[in-house]
């Protein structure tokens, strides 16, 4: 995988003009950052919800039915939008990922707590 270090392009000057915009955009992406990651709680949140139903109905974890539709509703949302199928594949699965991770605590540990009943 490549990454860019951003740190290390541009000019080491800049005006006071520039610095106000960019202090400005950066204000915006401090925003979206502070949602985005709000709504990445919200979502784990219900994750645990889903993963307390799957307890009650003896529903296995891993629905692979479902995490295709997750997936290729974001490579759908990557073409609409102009943006990179690889991008939002690798971000959902990491999104995926956790929520297993999380499901799989929750189903776990509750399962061992009524197995001591």
């Amino acid at each position: 995988k490549h990454y860019v270090d951003c740190t290390t392009r541009g000019p080491l000057h800049v005006s006071e003009q520039s610095e106000n915009q960019l202090s400005s955009l950066r204000r915006e992406l401090d925003a979206i950052d502070r949602r985005l990651l709000e709504s990445v709680r919200e979502r784990i949140d219900v994750c645990t919800r889903v993963a307390s139903v799957k307890r009650e109905f003896d529903i296995p974890m891993m629905q692979p039915g479902r995490v295709g539709v997750v997936q290729e509703r974001a490579r759908e949302f990557a073409r609409a939008h102009n943006m990179s199928e690889d991008f939002l594949a690798a971000l959902y699965d990491l999104l995926i990922g956790e929520a297993c991770r999380v499901e799989d605590l929750i189903i776990d540990a509750e399962s061992t707590a009524g197995d001591r009943r």
